[in-house]
């Protein structure tokens, strides 16, 4: 059975009427919203092939029809006509941001609490290693005889620190060696990929330097693993009470998100700049009756992601553009902050 323009108007306009109003569409009222709409004996024809090809589902016998998620994915990458940005709107985002500080540790989740607020639904912000972060740059610091601080950044602006013990005397010989074996063998790989059988080679091709370099080289290596764990805040997480059909089912969602491995997984299912998520694509349950938009942030990488949390039904078309906006922004500001560190 084809989908005709005829069948594509109208499964839009289904949707948008649903979006507005989350009750089931009959024909009389599909008649009113459509221009120059054919017989409703028509329209009830198109809208029962329309439920054959799985784009619609009738909840009651005597009721109208909703869209399924089939729907929404085909208005959504098809047949929506996205709104822009006001320029009022980002006026009131580029204030709001200008009040954040500029750290980028913090500034993902600052966004989510500022898109929160401004929306009224729940976002998440995520960033860490599987968005391909690197050590950008180490430096070692003598603390007196016998010990050293190590101090590593990361290419999404973290930073950590710790103090090691050191058996050997830390001349300038011996810092300059430290520093361009992890410029050589770490900063050039993603700290996924830095693993304790990559440190065995590592501190091998330090040569005469090894027995010195060990212990210094293994710090990194355990800060590494500490940045492999992906950042995940939730901003205005009291909204998803407001949108869920029932608390449980929002303690269900707030339950799944709490594990960083499951955002990644959902996260991962965008490829683009921005993109929508719906709850059946995630082959999770308690994100059936939901829907997301991601976008990421990051100018000439990737540092992190944005996701709104809302009901299958959000208006797409409105938030797709604003969530877009904010994301462009932030990644503005964070490639500044980085830059000012790299220098």
């Amino acid at each position: 059975m084809e989908l005709t323009p005829r069948k594509k108007a109208i499964l839009a306009e289904i949707v948008k009427a649903h979006i507005e109003n989350g009750e089931p569409i009959g024909s009389k009222i599909l008649a009113t919203r459509l221009e120059n709409p054919p017989s409703t004996a028509t329209l009830r024809s198109e809208m029962s092939e329309l439920d054959e090809m799985g784009y619609l589902e009738q909840p009651h016998t005597s009721a109208g029809r909703v869209p399924t998620s089939k729907a929404y994915r085909l208005y959504v990458t098809e047949l929506m006509e996205r709104n822009t940005v006001s320029q009022e709107d980002k006026q009131v985002i580029d204030s709001l941001l200008e009040n954040v500080r500029p750290d980028p540790e913090t500034l993902g989740s600052s966004a989510a609490e500022i898109l929160s607020e401004l929306i009224g639904l729940p976002v998440i912000s995520a960033s860490g290693a599987n968005l391909g972060v690197r050590i950008c740059r180490a430096t070692l610091m003598p603390m007196g005889r016998g010990s050293a601080v190590v101090f590593v950044i990361t290419t999404d602006g973290r930073t950590r620190s710790r103090l090691v013990k050191c058996d050997f005397p830390l001349n300038s010989s011996l810092i300059e060696r430290f520093e361009q074996i992890v410029e050589d063998a770490v900063c050039t790989k993603d700290v996924s990929r830095l693993d304790m059988v990559y440190l065995q080679s590592v501190v091998v091709s330090a040569g005469l330097d090894a027995l010195a370099l060990a212990p210094l080289l293994s710090c990194v290596f355990e800060m590494a693993e500490e940045l492999k764990t992906v950042q995940v805040k939730m901003g205005g997480a009291a909204n998803l009470y407001s949108v869920c059909p029932s608390d449980l089912e929002a303690r269900k969602i707030m339950g799944l998100l709490k594990a960083t491995e499951t955002v990644s997984d959902i996260l991962s299912v965008v490829t683009e700049p921005v993109g929508v998520v719906l709850g059946d694509d995630t082959h999770y349950s308690e994100l059936s009756s939901a829907g997301m938009i991601v976008a990421s942030f990051g100018e000439e990488s990737e540092l992190g992601r944005l996701a709104v949390i809302g009901p299958t039904r959000m208006d797409y078309a409105s938030l797709l553009p604003s969530v877009q906006y904010l994301a462009q922004r932030v990644g503005s500001i964070m490639t500044e902050v980085l830059k000012g560190l790299e220098e």
